[in-house]
């Protein structure tokens, strides 16, 4: 699939490429002109200084050397005294610094016309080196003075002349050149301003791509991950979202396609226990709503009819109404463990007028435990357990007790007997059937405890259930284990 420059880029270095393809175009055209405008500077710093020497020597020049020359004639004086004459200066010492300042401004001269006044005044200046010295040789020397008047005239006059001509040539030449790089610069400046023009559009055109393509890198992958959510958030746990863009992003959607998933697992699996649930809630009501349990009771009620025992009668009658009241409880699926001793306590009280010669039973569980919720049904299929498996099937009388006390963070409720109990292949059975793990062979003996086992292990966690003891001979003890809260 195609997925443009930035692919899954991380979403930092998606920033960093915009700011470097934003900023680095900018900073060339910025050093660029500074660049440019540095080299026009200094050439123009190089002329103006060039300018400004040669200028200095255009009439001094001239003035100080024909003036120290005249003297030297007139007064018949060296080089070295003329010197010494204040206001004077020796025409050698301004001869050879004037020499040395040309030669400086040949080599920094800016064209070939002023490199060439520079060489014409460089020779200049040894010429009139020359004609001084022959006047210094001769000045002392009597006769001399006419020949050195004409030399004055005719030699030193007119090579000074000749070399201020030739310096105002070459500050003519150097300014021409400055107004040539003026010139050279304008045109230079607007080229800049017509590539800059150019330049400004083709950025803002690319700079507007990126900004779409980078932006719609990051909120494209965004949006079908909220399209998903949204479908998710509808019920839909099989959408899944495409795992593209940065790394981010992508990394987010395959957390979420995870998530998903297993969202639609838990929601299946949620389904399916919820369905065994109810299932077995309906299988406990009608093993409970046993019709011979409630036709041996209205057979009771009849006996007792018959023998007028209308107070026997009465108590049949109002328990049977508890039990069946109980095993209703509007529709609810937890009770309270007070409410569900209530109930067992009828049914146990119904059972003692049909077994009154081998059936006792005994209740002790502590109030502050009684207002405690517990699922409903869940005491009454193991009572009723001990008292046919156990009770019924051993000789002589026998006690089904419950009771109850607190053990780590638990409630547990104890249903004990002191029936026939079970040999150990017997009670491996029963365990396994408990726990979920087997189906016992005797159905309707294993039936009620997995009903119970099952339900507290949905409701409540695989920490919790039942714990089943038998001795063959002695009795069975199940435990019901169940969280305890503070109330």
């Amino acid at each position: 699939m195609r997925r443009g420059m930035f692919g899954n880029m991380r979403l930092r270095k998606k920033l960093v490429l915009m700011y470097v393809l934003m900023v680095v175009p900018f900073l060339s055209i910025i050093i660029a002109l500074l660049v440019g405008l540095k080299s026009v500077s200094n050439s123009y710093d190089v002329i103006v200084g060039n300018v400004t020497e040669a200028n200095e020597y255009n009439i001094v020049l001239e003035e100080s050397v024909d003036a120290s020359v005249y003297q030297m004639v007139v007064q018949s004086l060296t080089t070295s005294e003329v010197g010494e004459i204040e206001g004077m200066e020796n025409p050698n010492t301004l001869i050879a610094e004037a020499k040395d300042t040309f030669e400086d401004l040949k080599e920094s001269a800016s064209s070939s016309d002023a490199i060439s006044r520079a060489d014409s005044i460089i020779n200049l200046l040894t010429s009139l080196k020359e004609c001084v010295d022959e006047i210094d040789g001769t000045v002392k020397v009597t006769g001399s003075y006419e020949e050195n008047v004409s030399r004055l005239d005719t030699d030193v006059r007119v090579i000074t002349d000749l070399i201020q001509e030739k310096i105002t040539e070459y500050i003519y030449f150097e300014t021409d050149s400055m107004n040539a790089i003026r010139a050279n610069l304008n045109n230079w400046l607007h080229a800049i301003i017509n590539s800059a023009v150019v330049f400004v559009f083709l950025f803002l055109a690319i700079t507007i791509y990126l900004f779409y393509s980078a932006a719609r890198s990051i909120t494209k992958p965004v949006e079908s991950l909220s399209e998903a959510a949204d479908r998710v958030g509808q019920g839909d746990f099989s959408v899944r979202a495409t795992e593209e863009g940065s790394e981010e992003i992508a990394l987010f959607a395959r957390a979420f396609n995870l998530m998903t998933g297993q969202l639609e697992e838990l929601i299946e699996n949620i389904k399916m226990e919820q369905i065994n649930s109810r299932n077995l809630e309906l299988k406990l009501l009608q093993s409970q709503i046993n019709p011979h349990f409630l036709y041996n009771t209205l057979d009771n009620i009849m006996w007792l009819a018959e023998d007028e025992k209308k107070e026997d009668i009465e108590a049949i009658v109002s328990a049977l109404s508890a039990f069946f009241r109980t095993t209703l409880a509007g529709g609810r699926d937890f009770i309270t463990i007070d409410e569900e001793i209530s109930h067992i306590e009828a049914y146990l009280k119904i059972q003692s007028y049909r077994y009154r010669d081998i059936l006792s039973y005994e209740i002790f569980v502590p109030d502050d435990i009684r207002k405690h919720p517990i699922i409903k049904l869940t005491l009454q299929p193991i009572v009723e357990n001990a008292l046919y498996h156990g009770i019924k099937e051993k000789r002589g009388k026998g006690t089904v007790r419950v009771t109850s006390h607190l053990e780590e963070g638990m409630i547990v409720l104890v249903v004990s007997d002191d029936g026939i109990g079970m040999n150990e292949e017997e009670l491996e059975e029963l365990r396994a059937a408990a726990d979920g793990k087997s189906h016992t062979e005797r159905e309707y003996y294993g039936f009620g405890m997995a009903n119970v086992g099952e339900r507290l292990r949905l409701n409540y966690g695989e920490k919790y259930g039942l714990r089943i003891n038998s001795v063959y001979g002695e009795g069975t003890t199940v435990e019901v284990r169940i969280p305890f809260d503070e109330v």
